[in-house]
């Protein structure tokens, strides 16, 4: 039990330490005077995990050992570029106090809606936040108890990431067998290498191979999903409350946050499709007259960042990517074209750069071929009969409480882009080489459930902007 802990300590260390160096490069994301420190820290955690993950390859490339040496100077790299390529303050959208007759300024409804929001801040915690704070603690209690109780076992841990990244560590290298033996394809050659990479950097900067205490990336996952939704929804203009609650509905969501997913990709998907989809909707969004829900200034570096991180964790990140890419040729906007570019752009960068280093990989489980009506109505079938009874009341509620929401651009594109993915998920099976249902009853309620933050976003920014208009 004593060298479990110390090896939990040990990958703690590990992960805060590159938090710590994410918060210090997230200048180039963030201007100091923007963004919610929860949301910071977030996204922080999700730069340490890249320089960890980016510091493998890189070392494999130079020839360096790998483990310290390689993350320090990849790390510094990031930090120098915090501090020399930051964003500017965003003056235009400042409050200004000017007397009636000074021209610029904001006029004086929005000046009493900023005293208003200072008088929230500083208002005394009432009850009810009290519980949101207890249920959201809570689920982040629960899962880490699931997920660190025992090593991580789920079968694609086993046969697929966790198997890649033990290979990796022990061969400190990039084997090409992982790629070209038949016998190895159960591992799906066709897959990313960025949670392969992460498990490998942990393990390089750790020592050794520890599949237990490794399992504390999940829960650090999780509480960076938190911080991101939590503090994303408090910029945007959403009440303590409401954000509060969605953090908490979404920590306390079973079927992701689960001792089966935990080792596998869908955990870090939704914290990168989360990212993604906030930034994108920063990005397309047009300043509010009042000020009070700008937009961060470095939207389109948020969101190529993001971008980046989806097509390194899983095959459908290049997919969601390429969603984003059409949603923002539908919003139009001005900034039409950059935007569309860095969504779509660094994931079409890192799917070649896998290809550059692996070779094209066949997609082992799907034959475009095999596509019929009747396998695609066999699929949606399948899907039909997968929620339980009790999953269908929730579906039900959550369509009650989407259209009890505003009609916000904002809420609506992130529901969009969550229905590209839901989308991909009930069409796919029916390109499944083993069939339809197959497909649907292994994988569907899984790789669904990785849209769960992003849907609480998108429920709490139109429930928040409804509150805002009736105000």
């Amino acid at each position: 039990m004593t060298g479990f802990l110390l090896s939990l300590a040990a990958v703690a260390g590990v992960l805060a330490l590159a938090t710590a160096a994410g918060f210090a490069a997230s200048p180039a994301l963030f201007s100091r005077s923007q963004g919610r420190l929860a949301e910071r820290i977030g996204w922080s955690f999700g730069i340490g995990c890249a320089l960890i993950a980016g510091a493998v390859p890189i070392a494999f490339i130079t020839g360096l050992p790998p483990g310290w040496i390689p993350l320090v100077i990849l790390a510094a790299l990031a930090v120098v570029g915090g501090r020399f390529l930051p964003l500017p303050p965003p003056s235009r959208f400042a409050l200004r106090r000017t007397s009636p007759g000074e021209g610029g300024g904001l006029p004086a409804e929005a000046l009493a809606k900023a005293g208003e929001g200072e008088a929230r801040a500083t208002a005394p915690v009432s009850w009810p936040t009290w519980v949101l704070v207890a249920l959201l603690l809570s689920g982040v209690a629960l899962y880490a108890l699931r997920a660190l109780t025992e090593p991580m076992w789920s079968n694609d841990f086993l046969a697929i990431w966790g198997f890649k990244g033990k290979t990796i560590f022990f061969s400190r290298g990039l084997p090409s067998r992982l790629y070209d033996w038949k016998p190895l394809a159960f591992s799906h050659p066709e897959y990313p290498l960025g949670l392969p990479f992460l498990y490998a950097g942990v393990s390089f900067l750790t020592g050794r191979w520890d599949d237990h205490a490794m399992a504390l990336l999940f829960p650090f996952f999780q509480v960076a999903t938190l911080c991101v939704l939590f503090g994303w929804l408090r910029r945007r203009g959403a009440s303590r409350e409401t954000a509060l609650c969605a953090a908490a509905l979404v920590a306390l969501f079973e079927p992701l946050y689960s001792a089966f997913l935990t080792g596998m990709a869908e955990v870090p998907l939704a914290f990168g499709l989360l990212l993604f989809g906030t930034a994108l909707v920063d990005a397309t969004d047009p300043p509010s007259p009042d000020g009070l829900r700008r937009a961060s200034s470095g939207a389109l570096r948020c969101l190529a960042f993001a971008a980046a991180f989806l097509a390194a964790t899983k095959n459908e990140g290049l997919y969601l990517a390429a969603a984003g890419f059409a949603i923002v040729f539908l919003s139009g906007g001005s900034r039409r074209l950059r935007t569309a570019l860095a969504a779509l752009v660094p994931a079409l960068a890192v799917y070649g750069l896998h290809i550059a280093w692996r070779g094209r990989a066949a997609l082992s489980d799907f034959d475009f071929a095999l596509f019929s009506a009747a396998r695609l109505a066999e699929a949606l079938g399948s899907a039909a009969r997968v929620p339980s009874l009790a999953g269908w009341l929730g579906f039900a509620a959550l369509g009650a409480l989407i259209a009890f929401g505003s009609h916000s651009p904002s809420g609506n594109r992130l529901l969009l882009l969550a229905a590209c993915g839901l989308a991909a998920y009930l069409i796919l099976p029916a390109f499944a080489v083993r069939g339809p249902t197959w497909l649907v009853q292994a994988t569907l309620l899984r790789t669904a459930s990785a849209l769960a933050p992003l849907v609480a976003a998108a429920v709490a920014v139109r429930l928040g902007d409804r509150s805002a208009t009736a105000t």
